[in-house]
This record gives structure tokens, C-alpha cells and sequence, in this order.
């Protein structure tokens, strides 16, 4: 499967990497120090679930080089998903399955409004990763598994081919029941697990021990399961272990 990375970050370059290992033709799009590390040295991963490193990698910052693709996977930060969108438009032809797997609610409105809903499938990411330096994914605890699905929720060719891709990877992948409730559930999880992290710079044992802030938290949740209620959203009660931590901490540390 011909696939493109744009954002070759912390899940970007995890997944792609996997991916890649498998024999699919993945490329990923890359800037600054992490890009000249990866052409110089290639892309390496550390991981429990087993490390990598891809030698022969093919990268650059201008996705526009690139030969279309079947599966564009948008993994740059939120507030950079229009520029994304505009920048892969070059690699999108008929039946090419854009899929994000930021964090957020409202990102494959953005991709819709530059590249068209059709090309358009809903993704969730359920990782803790990070670049630990140039050329370096690391990846913390052992999950790792992507959830996608067509946002009408219909299981296309494309879906089911990228699905089976991931499978043969060794990626933990889903294709969800309903995308847009999946989406909206990581993004209530989100909202109190990361923030409390990210804030507190501590893992969520100790906070989960403290009154105080989980009352804050579940506060929290509790504003965003309104704003979730048109999507039928159905909460669930999540407990992370006690040494979990958000990618968000990790990268304030």
C-alpha cells in the first residue's frame, strides 16, 4: 500500500515506521532537525512492543515531490491541519483515504473544507509517543492501536485495505462502529487525563489520590460530555493505571 505521512512526529513516525517494516511504501514528511536526522541516519523507534530502525527511508518537507498516494495519515498539530491539507491536495486522487489521527473534534471539518469530505475517513490514535530527539520515536507503555473509520460509518474497500494493512503490520487497528463517537470519547478522555498531567507534572496516580484535582477534573468531562450529547456520545468509565501519563507530559517535561 502506497502511503503517505504528513507530520512524521511522535504517532506519525511510530505507525508509518511499522508500516513501513511491513512493506508497505510509506514517505514521510518531515522539517527541521528531525527531517536531517532521518536522511542522514534513518528513522529509528524504541518501543516494549519491539524496536526499529528503517535505514532506507524516503523523506522530505515538501509532500508535493511525492507520487499519490492510497492512504494520506495527517499527524501534525492541530493548529496546522489546514496547511497540511493544502500541502498533500497534490498526492489526493479518487479513492485516496486522508485520515487524521490528531486529537480534537473538529479536524476532519478543516481537512473536508480544502480536500472534500468524500476524501475524507475519521481517525482516533490511542498511543503515548514522543520524539525523543532528532530521528528518534519513542514510545511509552505498550499501547498502540489506531481506530478509523468513513465518517458515515459505511465499511469501504478503503477502510477494509487499510485495516488489513495495519494488521499485517502488527498495528492493533479497529474499524470503529461509529467514528464520530469514538473521536468524541478520546477527546472527553483527553481533556482531564491530559490536562492533569500536563499541569500537574505527574503521572495520574498521585492526582487520581487527591481530591482536589480529580474533582477538577471530572468537572472537566463533565462540560465536554454536553458539548458531545449531539453525538449520542455514551461515557464510559476509563481507569488508566497509576503510572500513566499523557504524551502532552511527556513533552513538558
Amino acid at each position: 500500500m502506497r502511503i503517505v505521512i504528513m507530520g512524521a512526529g511522535g504517532l506519525g513516525g511510530y505507525f508509518g515506521a511499522r508500516l513501513a517494516a511491513a512493506g508497505n511504501d510509506v514517505a514521510f514528511v518531515a522539517r527541521g532537525a528531525h527531517l536531517a536526522a532521518i536522511r542522514q541516519a534513518g528513522l529509528r523507534v524504541t518501543s516494549a512492543l519491539g524496536d526499529l530502525h528503517l535505514r532506507d527511508v524516503v523523506a522530505t518537507d515538501d509532500p508535493s515531490t511525492l507520487a499519490p498516494a492510497e492512504v494520506v495519515m495527517i499527524g501534525v498539530k492541530l493548529w496546522d491541519t489546514e496547511a497540511a491539507a493544502t500541502a498533500v491536495k497534490p498526492l489526493v486522487r479518487p479513492g485516496t483515504a486522508v485520515v487524521s489521527f490528531q486529537n480534537g473534534v473538529g479536524k476532519d471539518d478543516v481537512l473536508a473544507g480544502v480536500l472534500g469530505r468524500e476524501a475524507i475517513i475519521g481517525g482516533v490514535g490511542q498511543i503515548g509517543v514522543v520524539i525523543a530527539s532528532p530521528g528518534v520515536i519513542a514510545h511509552t507503555g505498550t499501547m498502540a492501536k489506531l481506530i478509523f473509520g468513513e465518517l458515515d460509518n459505511r465499511r469501504s474497500a478503503r477502510v477494509e485495505a487499510f485495516h488489513a494493512a495495519c494488521i499485517a503490520a502488527g498495528i492493533d487497528a479497529e474499524i470503529a462502529a461509529d467514528i464520530g463517537l469514538a473521536i468524541w470519547q478520546k477527546f472527553v478522555f483527553l481533556v482531564a487525563m491530559s490536562g492533569c498531567t500536563a499541569s500537574m507534572r505527574s503521572t495520574i496516580g498521585p492526582i487520581r489520590a487527591n481530591p482536589r484535582p480529580v474533582d477538577s477534573s471530572s468537572m472537566s468531562c463533565v462540560r465536554r460530555l454536553r458539548s458531545g450529547a449531539r453525538w449520542g456520545l455514551r461515557c464510559r468509565r476509563i481507569m488508566p493505571r497509576s503510572g500513566w501519563r499523557s504524551s502532552m507530559h511527556c513533552r513538558r517535561r
